[in-house]
């Protein structure tokens, strides 16, 4: 079994807590100061960001509670994957960049490389039932 005692029962609940807590927050904050956050999608060459940074944020919000509570964790965690992957090659070139701009670029790029890490890893253990979750699926 894969959560075989209270210690992996609770570190799994920690991580869905902690992964929702981060994709929350960043979410969160485009949408509170959503101007801003398309002003840079724009800046950045993502097309139409005035409808995929709202819509996107919205998306990575639903994802992340799917996880956190476990329900439908299958999409929860697609939906964080599909808006991460294509965002994270546009918004975080730094690879392109010199400087503090590319070591800004390229930590936020790191960082959503490990949230994608996480979610590909709650798609992975979707079909087995989740501790401490509400436990509705696919």
């Amino acid at each position: 079994m894969v959560f075989d005692s209270a210690l992996s029962e609770t570190a799994f609940l920690l991580s869905r807590v902690l992964f929702a807590l981060v994709i929350g927050y960043l979410a969160l904050g485009n949408l509170l100061d959503l101007e801003s956050a398309v002003g840079y999608a724009k800046s950045k060459g993502t097309p139409l960001a005035s409808v995929t940074v709202p819509l996107g944020s919205l998306g990575l919000i639903a994802g992340a509670l799917a996880v956190l509570i476990g329900v439908y964790p299958v999409l929860g965690s697609l939906a964080v994957v599909v808006f991460l992957v294509p965002i994270t090659a546009i918004m975080h070139d730094f690879w392109t960049l010199e400087g503090q701009d590319r070591q800004n670029e390229q930590i936020h790029f790191l960082k959503n490389i490990g949230l994608i890490g996480a979610a590909l890893g709650y798609l992975a253990l979707a079909s087995v039932t989740w501790p401490l979750a509400v436990g509705i699926g696919l």
